[in-house]
């Protein structure tokens, strides 16, 4: 014992076999006495109390003493080529976050947005320089071509009606005045007189349209799968060595493309048609030396001798179940192995494919080691072991050589309340699929709540007409759900596959009206669904604006859908030959 501390070394020769069962990886000091100073203030009399140290620790029988020096990386990296929907033919571009080129849709021309954009049409009149008085007289001759449409608006939509009878007559639909663009204008003096101010000043409000809101009216982004519920997208890039590597993407339910949502496909996919400029290009190689770091995470053990840990994080009291592999992996690599672990800061483009060519260690005793791929060897794809990969869908699951680093918005996107939603819920007492309209945009741009709608529709309809029998007990053939749900009836697709697909049908009311939805997720006639696209949890369908900021400084903003998992089964109250009572009139 050497200042209150137990040091169990020996004075002869001790067998190979048992030295190796007989180190630790830790060594805490043991007070012999009332006073703690000394053993505090670990001293240090002689080297052989350091080599102690060193034979307790296994230091003498390590294989991997030697601490890295510097890394050296060589990698080459390839660009995206382009993107289409899955199955399509032409590769579009990609000149900013993946999300705005893909999801991307057609904006609802509500109302609202018509009369704002009438407004910004009168701004840029006046900034041509023309006098109040001339707008005016222009402004006028516009709302006799180009009025505010309130033709096929619900009298129930309380926002929509409001708004269309205080537009009526004094504002101009400025979508209407931007899609003209080129057109002939309107015959009158005033504008007539002032032709070539008037036409710039609609070039400007077309071309701030575009930028700011896309198309408007009713066309849907090219990848969604009506049928499955999702976005199918394919994106091509350039693999360093064997050239054209397709790409399959399946969002996750942000609706985000982020690197672990791609498959690779091929590497030289037949029918891809590359943009224009993306002609074969040498890949260029990129080597850098670096010096490592080690991990660190939150609570780590420090890995100096006599250097006082924080008692913020205890692993040693966690206490894990017998089945619980998975922490006890976590624990043993936190309490033992996590100071052998090195950290190598690598800087990857965004939007480009990048594969490690070489990785050497330097160590300090000269040695210089490869390091090969983790999963270089694993031809069964349950016995590898790999991380940040992609797998190859057609190999049976296998990583690909390559990361993909997409031009993604990720999580640095803002949304808006949702649009449209949408729910499908199995409904078992009925044996159906229903398809219910949360809520749906309103012709004032406002969301419209289904039940809002349902509660407003049914005021409409007539009484139930009183039974004309005097007997005791009548019979209702059928009840009615609310207006909102609409009914997905099965088909079949192939008799002989037993391929099934929901079809939206439709709910007679008492007073032969027939709902219809307002939205766009169950547009289209037929509508249908995939039978297994709608579990027995159900699904949720979200219509929502979504703005972020790109690298350039640029601030995209488009209309996207992300799918849900749903609430569970749900029932409709649908029944059939039901016996009531008669009321008393």
């Amino acid at each position: 014992m050497t200042n209150g501390v137990l040091v169990e070394a020996a004075g002869t020769r001790i067998p190979e076999q048992l030295i190796a069962a007989t180190y630790w990886n830790r060594v805490e000091p043991r007070p012999r006495s009332l006073e703690i100073a000394d053993v505090l203030a670990a001293r240090i009399r002689d080297p052989l109390w350091m080599l102690t140290r060193q034979w307790q620790v296994g230091e003498f029988f390590a294989t991997d003493a030697g601490s890295p020096a510097y890394v050296r990386v060589r990698s080459r990296t390839g660009p995206v080529l382009g993107w289409r929907a899955a199955g399509g033919d032409a590769m579009q571009p990609v000149s900013g976050p993946l999300e705005d080129v893909v999801e991307t849709e057609s904006v609802m021309g509500d109302l609202a947005t018509r009369i704002e954009w009438g407004q910004r049409f009168r701004r840029l009149l006046e900034g041509q320089g023309l006098s109040q008085t001339k707008v005016r007289a222009i402004l006028s001759a516009f709302r006799q071509d180009y009025p505010i449409a309130t033709a096929g608006i619900y009298d129930t939509d309380r926002g929509g009606t409001q708004l269309a009878a205080l537009s009526a007559g004094r504002a101009v639909d400025g979508v209407d005045v931007a899609e003209a663009a080129g057109a002939p204008l309107p015959n009158d003096p005033e504008v007539a007189a002032e032709a070539a101010k008037v036409n710039a000043a609609i070039t400007d409000l077309a071309a701030e349209l575009k930028v700011t809101l896309g198309d408007v009216g009713g066309a849907q982004a090219l990848a969604w799968s009506g049928a499955q519920l999702e976005y199918q997208v394919e994106v091509a890039v350039r693999h360093p060595d064997t050239g054209p590597l397709l790409l399959r993407a399946d969002p996750d339910r942000d609706a985000a493309f982020e690197w672990f949502t791609f498959d690779a496909m091929a590497n030289t996919p037949a029918g891809v048609a590359q943009p224009a400029g993306a002609g074969e290009v040498p890949a260029p190689v990129n080597s850098f030396s670096i010096v490592p770091t080690f991990v660190n995470f939150h609570g780590m053990p420090n890995h100096r001798w006599w250097d006082f840990e924080r008692g913020s994080t205890d692993f040693g009291a966690v206490t894990p179940d017998l089945r619980d592999v998975a922490k006890l992996v976590m624990m043993d690599f936190m309490l033992i192995h996590s100071n052998d672990y090195f950290l190598v800061p690598f800087d990857q483009a965004v939007g480009t494919v990048c594969r490690i060519d070489e990785l050497l260690v330097h160590d300090v005793f000269g040695t210089v080691t490869l390091v090969e791929r983790a999963d270089k060897d694993a031809v069964d794809p349950g016995r590898r072991w790999t991380c940040f990969s992609l797998t190859t869908a057609d190999q049976d699951g296998r990583p690909a050589d390559v990361f993909f680093l997409p031009p993604t918005a990720g999580s640095l996107r803002m949304a808006s309340e949702a649009l449209e939603d949408v729910r499908f819920v199995r409904d078992e007492q009925a044996n159906y699929v229903w398809a219910i309209e949360q809520c749906a945009e309103a012709r004032d741009g406002r969301p419209w709540i289904g039940h809002e709608r349902h509660v407003s529709e049914i005021v409409k309809e007539p009484p139930a007409a009183p039974p004309v029998s005097a007997s005791p007990l009548w019979y209702r053939l059928q009840t009615f759900v609310p207006w909102h749900w609409f009914p997905m009836i099965p088909v079949a697709l192939d008799p002989l596959t037993g391929e099934t697909a929901l079809e939206r049908g439709q709910m007679v009311r008492p007073d032969g009206r027939t709902p219809q939805p307002l939205g766009r997720v169950l547009a289209g006639s037929p509508y249908r669904v995939r039978e297994e696209a709608v579990p027995r949890v159900g699904a949720r369908v979200v219509r929502e604006a979504v703005r972020s900021r790109w690298t350039s400084g640029e601030t995209p903003l488009w209309v996207a859908r992300r799918k849900l998992a749903g609430r569970g089964e749900g029932s409709s109250g649908l029944r059939y030959d039901l016996g009531e009572t008669p009321k008393a009139p």
